[in-house]
């Protein structure tokens, strides 16, 4: 009896630890669908780097993408900020959904601050990041423009 129940003990930690390395990748899985791609849109004449996600969202007439820029200095103890844009194509204006500011680049390490509150509708300036940005989720191309 005490080999049948050692047997089913190791059966039991045997079927843990694959249950374990299931959740594992099944989480893994959802995080990487969770972003696409950064795609590298602009640099600011300040040195921040701005990227948009590839995974675009569309709800109704409006799309949501996510944006990260890479600061080139700290602003308030942060080192980057991931926003989620609301687009509306039809009327060529954005708004900031969501805006999350980490601790290190990339838009990892603490969170440092974060507004979940969408922001104003805004139509983006001429020669701006904010036109760039609309340009590239509205018809996949960036603004002719060199400097911002």
């Amino acid at each position: 009896m005490n080999k049948l129940s050692s047997i089913l003990k190791l059966g039991h930690k045997s079927y843990d630890a694959s249950m374990q390395l299931i959740c594992i990748f099944l989480l893994f899985l959802y995080a990487s669908h969770a972003y696409g791609a950064w795609e590298l849109i602009t640099k600011s004449p300040r040195g921040d780097t701005y990227y948009l996600d590839s995974a675009i969202a569309k709800k109704g007439v409006i799309s949501q993408v996510w944006s990260l820029v890479d600061l080139s200095k700290p602003i308030e103890s942060s080192a980057s900020v991931k926003r989620l844009y609301e687009v509306d194509c039809l009327k060529g204006k954005l708004r900031v959904a969501q805006r999350w500011a980490y601790a290190d680049k990339g838009g990892q390490g603490a969170v440092i601050s974060q507004e979940k509150v969408p922001g104003p509708w805004i139509y983006p300036d001429p020669a701006s990041i904010n036109e760039e940005l609309l340009l590239k989720v509205c018809f996949d191309k960036k603004a002719d423009v060199k400097k911002h």
